[in-house]
């Protein structure tokens, strides 16, 4: 046998077994919701997030994600958390040195079988949650420009999986053509019962999710 062919089925070999030994955490199996934990008092944007998420797995899973105690997603704030849930973390020894000093930062990653989110603040924990959405196949376009998800019958991700990010600038916006030809006269005219030549709050929340995601 050659010494090319040894070492083609010596390369063969050695991804068949990281593959066998890769491991995925399941965080919807087909068939039950997707479930979450969250601390007890997060930052009202965090709330807002799990709202976004809960809906956007309605359209990726036909079921919407709902908090439970032992769930298959734990998300935590670090300037939020309990002592309590601060020595979870340190337990999961999850690298929360590496964001709890950086503005809007999060790290996304598996711990025994979970998936496990930990905002600096509390815009770094919407946007990890959001993040996921984003893993799930939700585009941020999904209400701004009719981009519908497609459904999945599991959704997995690889048990060595993480990420950490934080924000390239410390302020970011988006600049709106509110001339009366653009969004403002779409607003009141098809969308929102907004006083004439007036941007209602109905469309305010779309933005400001938007931004979010």
């Amino acid at each position: 046998m050659s010494l090319k062919i040894r070492l083609a089925i010596s390369c063969i070999i050695s991804c068949i077994a990281i593959q066998l030994s890769a491991k995925d955490v399941i965080w919807f199996d087909g068939h039950h919701a997707v479930t979450y934990y969250c601390i007890a008092n997060p930052s009202p944007v965090v709330d807002i997030a799990l709202d976004m998420f809960s809906h956007d797995m309605l359209a990726v899973t036909g079921k919407k994600a709902h908090a439970k105690k032992k769930a298959k997603i734990e998300i935590y704030q670090l300037d939020k958390v309990s002592n309590k849930e601060f020595k979870r973390i340190t337990r999961y020894k999850l690298p929360y040195e590496q964001i709890i000093t950086k503005p809007d930062a999060f790290y996304i990653g598996c711990h025994d079988g979970k998936l496990v989110v930990v905002g600096s603040n509390g815009r770094g924990t919407a946007y990890g949650i959001l993040e996921l959405s984003r893993m799930a196949g939700v585009s941020p376009w999904i209400w701004w420009g009719d981009v519908v998800p497609e459904v999945k019958e599991e959704l997995t991700i690889d048990e060595h999986f993480s990420t950490t990010q934080s924000a390239s600038v410390e302020y970011r916006g988006i600049f709106i053509n509110d001339e009366d030809w653009s969004i403002r006269h779409w607003s009141y005219s098809n969308y929102d019962q907004a006083p004439y030549g007036h941007i209602g709050k109905k469309t305010y929340r779309r933005i400001f999710q938007l931004l979010l995601r």
